[in-house]
């Protein structure tokens, strides 16, 4: 019996979006996709899939507090969750506290709070030593069982502030460095197969960072330390004598742009005479060669993601930002709720608020950053 002409059609036309997904799939330069999006509408679609997919930082959110918040998450950003995970073990019994290159810095709950980096999709766990090896753990665990007060669980969850780590995790040179304490903050670090974290002279640590092969630690003033960790001369040694936002009374974080360059980040507020708090941003980025700072001007083709939590990174983006595309010259940042700064205009959009107590950060994949 014959096929109709009908027949045919409907076949490709079904077989037509998983055809289109594949090809999109296949290119590896985000400029490529962005470029597909602007031939048809059914194009974007399904190049926005793909570039949502493989080039934008995962959004973490620990405990969304509806489906329909999470959906409303996922229509811009792939979206991670306590729910969504599908860690293996009991998942109530472990606190996410931060990522570092795709994997998640997970502490267990329970004595002696084993620490372990873990990858969210295929489930690869890097084990790392407890936080039992630090004295400022060991007197809140006597605490808690003397006094039987929940306030030393809350302590210990939030120990650790931050996980900084080298390129490759699995490899055994690898080294991870927290930011940690429970009053102020100061540095540790462990390689593969260490059973305690080395403790690193430091104080009022705000931030750290992998970049350019180096360890980089940043103190509230705005100093900025290159940390050597050479075990015959562990040191923090300062990166340049001056900088143009030291004292700047303001958040500051390290960020990577797109082509690998050190940014620091400043997190301003500006009160108007109605006191209105507006949030904006001043980036910086440091030219290795001359140890200079200068201005970032722009983000035009680039948007940065922030979030005290996760690495902050720029990537390259859309012009429009509708359709599943990240708008360009824009700063999508964490800090309480999920916002968008427009470097334009500079002003500062709330996209969504979170819940009271509900965790969220940017993770990134490592290969979203190697397109």
């Amino acid at each position: 019996m014959a096929l109709s002409s009908s027949y045919y059609s409907s076949s490709w036309s079904d077989l037509l979006p998983e055809l289109m997904d594949a090809v999109f799939h296949s290119l590896n330069d985000v400029k490529d996709i962005l470029s597909c999006a602007t031939v048809c509408s059914s194009w974007r679609y399904s190049s926005s899939a793909v570039y949502s997919r493989k080039f934008v930082p995962l959004l973490f959110v620990s405990h969304p507090s509806s489906a329909y918040e999470e959906t409303r998450f996922s229509d811009r950003f792939r979206v991670l969750s306590l729910d969504n995970l599908g860690f293996s073990g009991n998942d109530d019994q472990r606190w996410i506290c931060g990522s570092t290159r795709g994997y998640l810095l997970t502490v267990n709950v329970s004595f002696q709070f084993e620490v372990s980096l873990q990858n969210p999709f295929t489930n690869t766990v890097v084990s790392l030593p407890p936080l039992t090896s630090f004295e400022d753990v060991q007197r809140l665990i006597q605490f808690q069982a003397t006094s039987q007060h929940s306030g030393a669980l809350t302590l210990i969850k939030e120990f650790v502030k931050k996980v900084a780590s080298s390129k490759i995790l699995l490899d055994s040179e690898c080294v991870v460095l927290i930011i940690y304490n429970t009053n102020g903050g100061k540095l540790a670090f462990c390689r593969r197969g260490d059973k305690q974290w080395t403790e690193l002279e430091s104080d009022h640590i705000d931030d750290i960072v992998f970049c350019n092969g180096v360890f980089l630690a940043m103190d509230r003033t705005g100093v900025i330390y290159q940390c050597e960790l050479n075990p015959d001369n562990l040191k923090a040694v300062p990166l340049c004598t001056a900088s143009p936002f030291r004292y700047e009374p303001c958040k500051k974080c390290f960020a990577e742009s797109d082509h690998g360059k050190l940014w620091v980040v400043l997190q301003k507020l500006d009160v108007s005479d109605d006191f209105d708090f507006t949030t904006y941003f001043e980036i910086y980025e440091f030219n290795s060669e001359t140890k200079e700072w200068t201005v970032v001007i722009s983000l035009r083709g680039k948007a940065l993601f922030l979030s005290p939590q996760g690495r902050c990174v720029a990537v390259i983006a859309g012009e429009t930002g509708s359709g599943g595309f990240i708008k360009d010259n824009s700063i999508y940042f964490t800090d309480g709720s999920l916002s968008v700064f427009e470097w334009e205009s500079k002003q500062s959009k709330k996209l969504h608020q979170t819940g009271f107590c509900n965790l969220m950060f940017w993770v990134t994949p490592e290969d979203v950053l190697q397109r």
